[in-house]
This record gives C-alpha cells, sequence and structure tokens, in this order.
C-alpha cells in the first residue's frame, strides 16, 4: 500500500474545539438541542458567550422533535466563512441552539415575542448551570431571519451586552403581503406586524447592536433600506449602534474581502461590549 495524499485539517483548532450537546427545557415545558463549543484549551472557567441562532417555527413538540430525527453525532464539523464556531478561537463560549417559534400553523407569529424570552432565558440558564459561561457577559447574533431575532431578543429581555445582526428585517410593514409562515397580510394583522417589527420599539433595544447588510441583498424580505432605517432610528435616538453595508454582495457575503472585514468588526465589537465590558465606560472617562 502506498499513500498518496497527506491531506491536513486548517480548521483544527475549531473542528477539535470541545463541544457538548444537550436538551434545554423552556419554563412551559417544550425541550429542545442546543451544542455548546468551547476552546481547546478551556480550563474551566465560565467565559464570555455568543448565543447563535435562527428562529424555526414548529407546530408542537412533536413536530419539532420529528425535524431533528436527522442529527448524526459522527459528523464531522463543517465550517464555513461566516461559521460562528470560529469564535471560540477568540476565547468565547458559542452557544448554537434550535430556537423554536411555537404555535399551530398559522398562528406561531402570535407567539413570536414570547418564544424568544423563553428560548433566551432557558438557554442561558442551562449553560450557566454547566458551567460554561459567565451570563453577565453575554451577546446574540444571527443572520437573515436570525438578525430578525437578535434585535427581538435584545428589545425584550437584558441578557445581552451586544448584537450582531446580518441582512435583517425590522420593520414588518415594508413586507406587507406575509413574511416566514405569517399567513395575514398587514390589514388584516396589522397589530402583529407592528409587534413583531424591532422598528417600533427600537427605544427598548437593551445593548449595543452591530448590523451588516449587503447592498444587492436580492433577497425581498430583507431589502438593505431596513437596516439602514433601523440604524438611522438606533442612532438618533443614540442607542450603541453600528451599520456597515457591503457593495456587490447579495443576501449571503461571500467575496474574501468581505468576510475578513466582517471578523474583523466582530471581533472588535465583542471584545469592546462583551468580553471586556467595562473598557468603554474607562474610556467615557478618559475623555
Amino acid at each position: 500500500m502506498e499513500q498518496l495524499t497527506n491531506n491536513t485539517d486548517p480548521n483544527s483548532a475549531v473542528t477539535q474545539a470541545q463541544r457538548d450537546r444537550f436538551k434545554v427545557k423552556r419554563a412551559d415545558g417544550f425541550e429542545f438541542w442546543m451544542e455548546v463549543i468551547m476552546p481547546q484549551d478551556w480550563d474551566g472557567e465560565p467565559l464570555p458567550g455568543l448565543i447563535w441562532h435562527y428562529p424555526r417555527e414548529v407546530d408542537d413538540q412533536e413536530d419539532y422533535d420529528e425535524g431533528v430525527r436527522d442529527y448524526n453525532k459522527n459528523r464531522y464539523p463543517r465550517i464555513y466563512e461566516r461559521s460562528s464556531d470560529i469564535l471560540v478561537k477568540e476565547g468565547y463560549a458559542v452557544l448554537q441552539p434550535d430556537w423554536p417559534i411555537t404555535g399551530e400553523r398559522g398562528s406561531s407569529n402570535d407567539n413570536f415575542v414570547w418564544s424568544i424570552v423563553q428560548n433566551s432565558t432557558a438557554v442561558i440558564d442551562s449553560a450557566e448551570a454547566r458551567g460554561y459561561i459567565d451570563r453577565h457577559r453575554m451577546a446574540i447574533g444571527g443572520h437573515s431571519y436570525g438578525a430578525f431575532g437578535t434585535s427581538n431578543a435584545m428589545i425584550h429581555t437584558s441578557f445581552f451586552k451586544a448584537g450582531i445582526a446580518g441582512a435583517g428585517n425590522y420593520n414588518r410593514t415594508l413586507t406587507p403581503l406575509g413574511f416566514q409562515r405569517e399567513p395575514n397580510d398587514l390589514w388584516r394583522g396589522q397589530d402583529r406586524y407592528m409587534q413583531m417589527s424591532p422598528i417600533f420599539w427600537a427605544d427598548r433595544l437593551d445593548g449595543a447592536l452591530l448590523m451588516y447588510h449587503s447592498e444587492e441583498d436580492q433577497n425581498v424580505g430583507t431589502w438593505p433600506t431596513n437596516s439602514r432605517r433601523m440604524f438611522h432610528a438606533l442612532n438618533g435616538i443614540g442607542k450603541d449602534a453600528a451599520l456597515y453595508m457591503y457593495p456587490h454582495e447579495g443576501h449571503g457575503p461571500d467575496a474574501e474581502q468581505t468576510i475578513l472585514d466582517l471578523w474583523t468588526r466582530w471581533v472588535d465589537w465583542l471584545d469592546y461590549y462583551v468580553k471586556y465590558p467595562g473598557q468603554q465606560e474607562q474610556a467615557g472617562n478618559e475623555k
């Protein structure tokens, strides 16, 4: 036998990180899975944490359980250019929970905000109980629908020092004919559209929100004007917020220059507001 290849793993610091997958239970008894990724050299001390999520509507527990039956514990970790796993290299605990929005088909959005609050609480309580995170140094992030969930979580809870929201929708009146599993148009569901739109509650946002968006985002539900107007609102009322617009990119940014810029800004943002949350006060006192 002759060896023909000598492949190496360029992402071993991430793919070989410590991983734990366990069930989380909400106050209503609903159970869902979460994976926690910790640095290879984690010494047991609680770390600053990031929840990276994408909301998914489910009818009930049975519907959710059916959707996770294809999980394979032997699958090798897949690391992509925007995988949140990479933040373990910067000393963060990365929490990747399923994010169920529960309710019978057509009514799940009635429970959207409630589910956001319950999911956040259950995830943080469970990760803290296992000694993974410092609950006072937490961030949340997501792309597209995950950005929508991020902004809502920062508005309706006080858990998060910072958030990262990419290519999000912050004003559901801009998708007046429905969105996700919402069956009603704006004129039949006006209260729900407004309740779920972060821009209507921007004055309640707690924490520092970093937004990014592609100028050529082709997704009808996440036109770039969403981020521009949300930043205009947050900046105008004095919230800690930033927005970076990337030229020549679609709904999912892909160019090497964009990705490198994204990671630089994400890490700086999280370090400033989450890992070292006191340094902004110190900087203010030195002015």
